[in-house]
């Protein structure tokens, strides 16, 4: 059987450091045999988080369509689990998202478009868990979000608002956070000024 092996870009964060460091990891990944199934077939049940095809595990790629005809999605199965790339596309036929999977797990970069083309998210994985940067843009293309996780956990993080102004940094020490995070104000500010503005229906 051939195999296929991939090399995940990892971060990890370095101790006092709030710089990642990256290392290459190798995965041994199964061959996905070349077999296309639409999801809508009725063939495909899932069970007990296994999707099943005509009563076995699935191998090979699922793939939904939009009604004007446009692919919506293609993601990749092995023994009927996420194994490999998925990716999913706006009906105009922009790219939406692309993301990883092994062994069922999200692993390594995930990443996500506006409509408009810009980049929405990017999301680093490992096993499941976020490992390195989270990071996420508005659809002007300005930074709305970046944190560093190590194993799932948040290390810091900060967070702008649309007009570049930080809502929100911080850091974590020993299970402790320290710093700014006010993602929603509770009162309105003109022009965010301080001018105080009475809350009304907007």
């Amino acid at each position: 059987m051939k195999i296929v092996f991939a090399i995940i870009w990892v971060v990890l964060t370095v101790s006092c450091s709030e710089q990642p460091a990256l290392i290459a990891t190798v995965y041994q990944l199964p061959q996905i045999p070349a077999i296309t199934v639409d999801r809508s077939d009725t063939a495909l049940h899932l069970v007990n988080g296994v999707w099943l095809w005509k009563g076995q595990p699935f191998s090979g790629t699922m793939e939904t369509w939009y009604m004007s005809g446009q692919i919506r999605l293609l993601q990749q199965f092995y023994a009927g689990r996420e194994e490999g790339l998925m990716q999913s596309f706006y009906e105009n036929g922009n790219r939406e998202a692309q993301r990883f999977y092994r062994n069922g797990e999200k692993d390594s970069v995930h990443r996500g478009w506006w409509l408009n083309g810009q980049l929405q998210y990017e999301y680093h994985y490992r096993n499941g868990e976020y490992e390195g940067d989270f990071k996420e843009w508005y659809p002007s293309g300005r930074p709305s979000k970046h944190i560093s996780y190590h194993r799932g956990k948040e290390q810091w993080g900060k967070g702008w608002r649309e007009n570049g102004k930080p809502y929100m940094s911080f850091v974590m020490r020993n299970g402790r956070l320290y710093g700014l995070v006010n993602p929603n104000l509770c009162y309105s500010l003109k022009n965010e000024k301080g001018e105080y503005v009475e809350n009304s229906a907007e």
